[in-house]
């Protein structure tokens, strides 16, 4: 089982993609699959050095992920068009 896009793996139910937000295995939060309805959940004890080693790396991150984060984020005050110059008038032919 290999997963499709980072953040991502197949659920071991139905190999549908499954988001993996990090924060909801920090924080024990269950993982719901949208295609069968499977929960999951990180096994916090059983794996406490993994989990420790995933919120350090989670906390060294954060300036990183909220730099990209406002980087992508749209203008909120975008540049105003000016309008075009008006085009010169030509005389009427005689």
């Amino acid at each position: 089982m290999t997963a499709t896009q980072p953040g991502m793996i197949p659920c071991p139910s139905c190999s549908l993609p499954l988001a993996l937000p990090i924060e909801s295995v920090l924080t024990g939060r269950a993982i719901l699959c949208a295609g069968c309805g499977l929960e999951l959940t990180a096994q916090r004890e059983a794996s406490r050095d993994a989990m420790d080693a995933l919120g350090n790396w989670y906390e060294e991150t954060a300036p990183a992920r909220k730099a990209a984060a406002s980087a992508q984020a749209p203008d909120t005050n975008p540049p105003v068009a000016t309008p075009p110059a008006p085009k010169p008038r030509r005389r009427p032919r005689r």
